[in-house]
């Protein structure tokens, strides 16, 4: 039986949108997809046939890059005029964080079946509201990727704790540190994460920002380029299961991120570089075993343009929806509002919500 294919258009060639792998020797070898360009090229039922950027010269490299993939493809400056003359099928928005809303409440209103959406998704909740209210009256699957929610090692640690092997998930440690350890860059992944596994509406936070950043007071970073703009921050955030989390970034040379997972009979360590178990035999020995994720054949970006596909076909829940999305939105700008108002407990939903300007395109 020949299978449908779904045609795609990007808007915004940030490097999470073009990004090319190196190639290798042997194809089956290759890695895994970082870039919607990626995804699109490596799933066998989508075609790419147009994207866009305002800059001529991301134009002119993204051709050079992928030129010899699609020879066809087609350039433009204006998106709306793109979505009128392509109507395709999936649209992938990797524009800056600010600029998400109008683009993605044109695509749904223009006939798009599905939107791939750079985290996060807005940089306000009113924003991520009207996105997802126009996705849902246009009958329109609104992914957002946040990438580890297809991480093959974040699954198999949350299906360990759900298995309930090593007991109640008790507290999650989240911990990120680079010179990029921006809030509303990489710190969304974070937060993103921390909601994952903790399966519960979050509560209520206490933060702290960065010093600095004390007219932080709303998003007033440049669109996720200079660590200068967007600052590193910790949190206590408490959800509605009793789970405990402990949120922190700091700007350091060294980097990485990973999550500590404290449950009754046993702790996990989680990061992209892979998951292990750690259980207590007394208090002064530790037994150390790797968790092996199950066989997969997509992940990261590629996982999320296959899960878009098999929705599309077979119906069924994405796992990285505008409404989880935007959760984690609403936590971010709980932190803000705490240490505005000098550290204090913020309860969730936020009475009254913050809004967002910006000071970059």
């Amino acid at each position: 039986m020949t299978q449908a294919t779904y045609t795609a258009v990007i808007v915004g060639l940030t490097g999470i949108g073009a990004r090319r792998p190196a190639e290798p020797d042997l194809p089956l070898y290759a890695a895994m997809p970082r870039s919607h360009a990626a995804a699109y090229h490596r799933h066998p039922q989508t075609d790419l046939v147009a994207v866009c950027d305002i800059r001529q010269d991301a134009l002119d490299s993204f051709k050079a890059e992928w030129g010899d993939v699609w020879p066809e493809l087609r350039y433009y400056t204006d998106y709306r005029q793109m979505l009128a003359d392509m109507r395709p099928d999936l649209v992938s928005v990797a524009t800056p964080d600010h600029l998400h809303a109008d683009i993605t409440i044109d695509a749904a209103a223009g006939g798009a079946r599905a939107i791939l959406c750079e985290k996060p998704i807005a940089v306000s909740l009113a924003d991520a509201d009207r996105m997802i209210a126009a996705c849902q009256a246009h009958d329109v699957l609104l992914s957002i990727e946040h990438t580890r929610r297809w991480g093959p090692a974040f699954h198999a640690a949350r299906e360990l704790i759900r298995s309930g092997r090593i007991g109640a998930l008790r507290s999650i440690v989240t911990s990120m540190y680079s010179r990029r350890s921006m809030l509303f860059r990489n710190g969304t992944h974070m937060v993103d994460l921390t909601n994952f596994f903790a399966e519960s509406a979050p509560k209520w936070v206490f933060a702290h920002l960065e010093e600095g950043f004390d007219h932080f007071t709303e998003y007033k970073s440049d669109g996720g380029h200079d660590p200068a703009t967007d600052p590193a921050a910790t949190a206590y955030i408490y959800y509605a299961n009793g789970v405990r989390a402990f949120y922190n970034s700091l700007k350091v040379d060294m980097p990485g991120s990973q999550f500590e997972l404290i449950c009754d009979d046993g702790r996990i360590e989680v990061s992209d570089r892979g998951a292990t178990l750690i259980r207590g035999l007394s208090h002064y020995e530790w037994a150390r075993s790797e968790i092996v994720p199950g066989d997969f054949m997509f992940a990261y970006q590629s996982g999320a343009v296959a899960e878009l596909v098999h929705v599309l076909e077979n119906g069924g829940e994405l796992i990285s929806t505008g409404q989880e999305a935007r959760k984690t939105v609403e936590v971010m700008l709980a932190m803000l509002r705490s240490h505005e108002l000098g550290n204090v407990r913020v309860d969730l939903p936020l009475a009254q919500p913050v809004t967002a300007t910006s000071s970059g395109d």
